[in-house]
């Protein structure tokens, strides 16, 4: 069984058998991909107090013939204002979720990595919900931009704009964007 070092960021998370999870994890040295967390909800488990959403990881990744599994992790930076605020909380999840819904699988692609880092420190660094909202909107476009989509703007406010971008996003993936419905009540209609 081979394996590899890479860094990494968690997209999203699933409960998997009794004490396992299976996660989707964007890497700089694969791109997106899904690794089995063995283990990883006992409270005795090594790999647990590192896998956390809104921080970016080093990873050993075991290949094997069904799923991969993680084999280690190691916490690089934890951006901790995003788990602090709500509205913090609210866009990383929903850009995270944009995130997993557009880009495929074990295609590897440093700048999709570096955008997500990007919106990230910038959203650890937003003084308020609007700066916030501007860091969204500007990292959805460049999201998109990149992944060959090229929305073009009509708008000019952030919170129409920010719903211009969701209608978009579900046009392309034709799935909905599960927290849209939690942004739009606290960052969008508030």
């Amino acid at each position: 069984m081979s394996t590899f070092l890479t860094q990494g960021i968690i997209l999203k998370k699933e409960d998997y058998r009794d004490y396992d999870c299976k996660f989707i994890i964007y890497t700089l040295s694969r791109g997106k991909i899904i690794v089995l967390a063995k283990g990883s909800k006992k409270i005795t488990s090594k790999l647990n107090p590192h896998l956390d959403f809104f921080s970016t990881l080093t990873l050993m990744v075991a290949n094997s013939s069904a799923l991969k599994r993680l084999a280690g992790v190691q916490l690089l930076k934890k951006y901790k204002r995003i788990n602090q605020y709500f509205s913090k909380n609210i866009s990383a999840l929903y850009f995270l979720e944009v995130v997993n819904l557009l880009v495929k699988y074990d295609f590897k692609d440093d700048e999709v990595y570096k955008i997500i880092v990007s919106f990230f420190s910038a959203l650890e660094d937003g003084q308020n919900s609007q700066v916030d909202l501007l860091s969204l909107n500007k990292h959805l476009f460049e999201l998109l931009s990149h992944l060959g989509y090229r929305p073009k703007i009509k708008v000019s406010r952030q919170k129409q704009l920010a719903i211009e971008f969701h209608r978009l996003v579900t046009e392309i993936s034709e799935k909905e964007v599960k927290s849209f419905n939690l942004l739009a009540k606290n960052l969008l209609f508030s």
